[in-house]
């Protein structure tokens, strides 16, 4: 039995480990100075940074990955 990644998921997998690294990790620093402007630390998903990451995650088709069609990558 092959038990390895198909083709779709080996580029999902790259896509996203290569924004992750160029986006997601970079944006740390910002996410935490952010966080600590927040009335309500609980609130840490209205974080500004968080906004645009998400945007860019729905661009590049890497948000929502378990959901299908236009919801997601599927």
């Amino acid at each position: 039995m092959d038990f390895g990644f198909d083709g779709k998921t080996k580029e999902l997998r790259d896509a996203l480990e290569e924004f992750m690294c160029s986006h997601v990790y970079p944006a740390e620093p910002a996410f935490g100075e952010q966080l600590t402007r927040l009335d309500d630390p609980w609130a840490w998903d209205s974080v500004p940074v968080l906004a645009e990451l998400r945007a860019q995650a729905k661009k590049r088709g890497l948000w929502n990955l378990f959901l299908p069609g236009e919801h997601g990558a599927g």
